[in-house]
């Protein structure tokens, strides 16, 4: 009698473990983790753990793929709070974003999931019956995607179906790049058209939604959205279609999209844009053009030139971040395709967006330079969140590499450190 109910507890613990479809919850692993600190760092002191594959920063959380599903791991300990999997091996996982509530994961085969993020437990599923690449984004309490002809979103709580936009014929094959949350409930949808397809001509496309009702009420051809830069409020900095080697500081509203400026730079070089200031990393003088020596700064408002850093000789800057009025940045020596497995030393910096002043300097840990980059690889900021930072490799190619590198908390219960000098040339 009682190996039978010992048969049955463990049954009902697996049936509430896996659900019918083979999915695998494991729920949370201990208490909720607090954050490190509300916004992002002002003066972060030290490194607390590498990580692996990291896709998202929230709560105390670094969010990872797996291959088949997605595991969250308490920052502080490097502990797994939760984990999702699939056990079909054909539904990988694609894409995956997180909000401070909620997880949402994109397979292949064109299931969504949505999973709570303090319990790890299943919280909807929606099936877009599309196999082929799947990506997501999570804003404003929306899950937007992709679908056959159409951009699609759903409740981030509950998996509702808010509303669809159908794209032209010419635009069958649809992948939604980005999503940005503007004023007066426009979202700004950035949709790269037949990107996977062969038989179509490929293009990009920027649509302005009314995230109530789906309602389209603009749309404009444009650049490659890893061309483009997101500012603050109504802000985007993209090259002009029309006009070769300009680059336009762009008005969003729900009327339309329209010039605001010009920035004065030859070619494309805008690597950042925030906290009312857009950022070049091309120095002119630096003509291999695979070095980014000089960090120069623009008045988002009318395009003028507001400051200018230049890196120590021998050194260079990786894609910096703009966040709370602070730019984040690593400074670290060049490196070459003589250079892979070779331990180098960088630096974090944190600079006043409105002025280039100097904040606060972490000397990061010794770190190898990677062994499979093409030619030469950068360390780049990829996420800030509640009061940490994350810092991985980028390759050659201007791609993520992948994103095994460092987070750095914020200190705890400690001043901000005071501004130090900016380093000489």
């Amino acid at each position: 009698m009682l190996i039978v109910l010992v048969l049955l507890v463990i049954g009902l613990l697996v049936s509430r473990s896996r659900n019918p479809s083979g999915d695998v919850f494991t729920g949370a692993r201990g208490p909720f983790p607090a954050a490190f600190a509300a916004g992002s760092p002002i003066a972060p002191e030290r490194v607390v753990r590498r990580t692996a594959d990291e896709r998202a920063l929230v709560h105390g959380l670094s969010l990872q793929w797996t291959g088949f599903g997605v595991t969250a791991l308490n920052l502080r300990t490097g502990k797994e709070y939760w984990r999702y999997e699939r056990r079909e091996p054909k539904d990988v996982v694609m894409d995956f974003k997180a909000s401070e509530r909620t997880a949402v994961i994109g397979h292949g085969d064109g299931r969504l999931v949505g999973i709570d993020l303090r319990t790890g437990k299943l919280l909807w599923r929606a099936e877009i019956r599309e196999h082929g690449y799947r990506s997501v984004d999570l804003v404003r309490g929306q899950v937007v995607t992709g679908a056959p002809g159409a951009v699609r979103a759903f409740d981030e709580r509950d998996g509702r179906s808010l509303w669809t936009v159908k794209m032209p014929e010419s635009c069958a094959d649809v992948l939604v790049f980005s999503v940005h949350a503007l004023p007066d409930h426009l979202s700004a949808v950035h949709v790269m058209c037949n990107v996977t397809s062969v038989d179509r001509d490929e293009y990009d496309v920027l649509l302005g939604v009314d995230d109530r009702t789906g309602k389209v009420l603009w749309r404009r051809r444009t650049v490659d959205p890893k061309q483009t830069a997101w500012g603050d409020g109504h802000t985007v900095v993209a090259p002009d279609l029309d006009r070769q080697r300009t680059i336009q500081l762009l008005d969003m509203n729900r009327q339309g999209i329209s010039p605001r400026a010009t920035l004065p730079l030859n070619g494309w070089d805008v690597v950042a844009a925030g906290s009312g200031t857009v950022l070049s990393g091309t120095d002119p003088k630096e003509r291999s053009q695979e070095h980014d020596t000089l960090l120069r700064a623009y008045d988002a408002r009318d395009g003028h030139p507001s400051w200018q850093v230049r890196a120590q000789a021998g050194q260079e800057y990786g894609f910096p971040e703009i966040t709370d009025g602070r730019v984040y940045v690593v400074r670290q020596p060049f490196l070459t395709d003589a250079d892979t497995g070779r331990r180098i030393h960088a630096e974090l910096l944190i600079l006043d967006a409105g002025t280039g002043r100097l904040l606060h300097t972490l000397r990061l840990p010794v770190m190898t330079a990677r062994s499979d980059s093409d030619y030469f690889g950068k360390l780049d900021i990829f996420d800030i969140a509640d009061g940490a930072l994350s810092i991985g490799w980028r390759d050659g190619g201007g791609a993520p590499a992948d994103r095994h590198g460092l987070t750095v908390p914020a200190p705890h219960h400690r001043p901000a450190a005071r501004p130090a000098p900016w380093p000489s040339p």
